[in-house]
């Protein structure tokens, strides 16, 4: 029984300690412009550090998805038509990303918004 003792509070003190270095999961929901244009219905998302899901609703005809970009990470979700959702998960540390959409000269219109994580 000594003996158990101190395994059991070293045991405590390891699944303590995993459970605070886990990562945070992040889940952000957007959605396209519901009139048409080419923005996102936000232009700034925060979270923080760890894992980052960016779930984007698409409620109009044009194709849309939704990317991120920035500090050595790309990572693009799948293109969308009217009532489908784009998602994209990324893991990240602090810093400023860009979330916009990759679709061809949609960026470029407008279609982007800046990620703070921290």
């Amino acid at each position: 029984m000594r003996r158990l003792l101190p395994a059991l509070a070293l045991s405590a003190l390891a699944l303590a300690a995993a459970a605070l270095a886990a990562p945070t999961a992040t889940v952000l929901k957007i959605s396209a412009d519901p009139k048409g244009g080419m923005r996102f219905d936000r232009s700034t998302l925060r979270a923080a550090p760890g894992r980052v899901t960016i779930s984007m609703r698409n409620p109009v005809v044009v194709p849309h998805n939704v990317a991120i970009r920035g500090n050595g990470v790309r990572k693009l979700g799948k293109v969308v038509l009217k009532g489908g959702t784009s998602t994209v998960t990324a893991t990240l540390k602090a810093g400023r990303y860009t979330f916009f959409c990759s679709v061809a000269g949609h960026e470029r219109a407008g279609m982007k918004g800046v990620l703070t994580v921290r």
